[in-house]
């Protein structure tokens, strides 16, 4: 089905818009062709989106724009294969859910549940843990409609090249159709939450990442204290008195820290100048939690403050030296920082444009409450990430450009060739893509 459309589309955080001339929402693979091969007779470009959670530009057009919120069934469960088909604007906690039911779960998530299986593996997102690679590395197969309205099915016996640039494509080869990851046999985690203080987590962070399955923390600006999360893959049922309780209690805590930290965030914007007080608040309220429940329960956190958010990946090496850059560049400029700092550990893998491609990767993001200008702070980190050998995250801010990035991508060339052979007049080309890829075929 496609409607014209003139009728603002605006993402999650509110940092980018656009105005499609036409929104398609097809329901089969044969609806997404058709609508290709439209567009293409109307020379327009066409952008897909999820569910708007990247924070840049990368979905926006002014041509025809494709949402997959109809296409989203589980097409096949293989249980003693361990995968999932499914078709590709399903989200993660709906594959989670059909999973649950065959006994198995995905390898790893991140914390936004309801993205999209396309929109995650298209910007590279991923979960936390040094020993487990993010989404797109779960990817066995898929099918890609291109610009002519051909679908190629492809995995890593199959259309080799292809596949290997389609796991993280910025959705630069054409759509993606149907998608199958592998999983694993279901598991509980045991999660625990408690403050610390950042010294001692920058000093011992290799031991605690070596240690646990899953770890990371949150470093309050103006503080002294940070919030480190270890999650714990176990077979372990839930305790008894939590059986008892039932899971509405931590849901509780959680929605009411969430409006609670909401409340900081307007304080903050009546006045500025209380945002170390109010992060000292923060975190002196910063209390311990344990849960332990189905591991998409776990990672998939509620968000009701909303931001804008830039998270870059760096060698693993340079990870704590980056955070310590960006400790001391808040104090030295003097910014008023009312979001934490996420940090966190991937292992690597071999896609062409995965920011953990080839080494060892520790994550860092910044966030900006949305009604507060992002850019000055985005930029001095920034500058930080690039002397410490960053990439960005495609779904997240920056500033960077092809001539820039380029360099950071030992494979970089090799997803270039896929584009110009699939799309080489750019019919899924937009200005974010213009701007991190190049224009023009080369």
């Amino acid at each position: 089905m496609v409607t014209a459309a003139r009728a603002r589309w605006t993402n999650w955080g509110g940092t980018h818009s656009c105005s499609p001339t036409r929104i398609g929402s097809p329901t089969t693979e044969e609806e997404i062709a058709d609508i290709l091969r439209s567009a293409a007779d109307r020379g327009e470009h066409v952008k897909v989106i999820g569910s708007g959670h990247s924070f840049s530009d990368i979905g926006c057009t002014d041509g025809c724009m494709i949402r997959l919120d109809n296409y989203n069934k589980v097409l096949d469960v293989d249980r003693d294969a361990q995968t999932i088909t499914a078709q590709a604007g399903i989200t993660i906690l709906e594959v989670s859910d059909a999973l649950a039911h065959f006994g198995l779960a995905m390898e790893n998530m991140g914390d936004v549940g309801y993205q999209t299986i396309s929109g995650a593996i298209s910007t590279a997102t991923h979960g936390t843990g040094e020993r487990l690679r993010n989404i797109s590395s779960q990817v066995v197969a898929l099918s890609l409609v291109t610009a002519s309205g051909e679908v190629i099915r492809c995995s890593a016996e199959h259309e080799t090249e292809t596949f290997k640039a389609a796991q993280v494509s910025l959705g630069a080869l054409g759509v993606l159709s149907t998608v199958t990851l592998r999983c694993v046999p279901a598991y509980n985690v045991h999660s625990m939450q408690e403050p610390r203080r950042i010294d001692e987590l920058l000093d011992r962070f290799d031991e605690h990442c070596a240690r646990n399955d899953h770890f990371e923390f949150f470093w309050f600006p103006h503080t002294e204290w940070a919030q480190a999360i270890t999650n714990t893959r176990t077979q372990d049922p839930p305790p008894a008195k939590q059986r008892r309780t039932g899971v509405g209690a931590y849901v509780n805590d959680i929605l009411l820290e969430n409006h609670a930290f909401g409340m900081i965030q307007r304080a903050a914007q009546v006045r500025r100048q209380w945002i170390p007080g109010l992060a000292s608040i923060t975190a002196r309220t910063m209390s311990r939690k344990e849960m332990t429940d189905r591991s998409d329960r776990i990672f998939a956190n509620t968000r009701l403050v909303r931001f804008a958010e830039m998270e870059y990946a760096v060698p693993r090496s340079e990870l704590i030296p980056a955070v310590r850059d960006i400790r001391d560049m808040i104090q030295r400029q003097g910014l008023l920082i009312s979001f934490p700092v996420e940090v966190r550990a991937v292992a690597p893998d071999d896609i062409p444009l995965s920011p953990a491609c080839g080494r060892e990767t520790g994550y860092i993001a910044v966030h900006v409450y949305h009604k507060f200008e992002y850019e000055p702070y985005f930029r001095e980190v920034e500058a930080i990430m690039n002397a410490h050998d960053g990439r960005p995250h495609w779904g997240k801010l920056h500033f960077q450009t092809a001539a820039t990035l380029r360099p950071r991508y030992p494979m970089w060339d090799r997803f270039i060739a896929v584009r110009n052979r699939l799309d080489g007049n750019r019919m899924f080309g937009n200005a974010y893509l213009e701007r991190v890829l190049g224009g023009g075929t080369h």
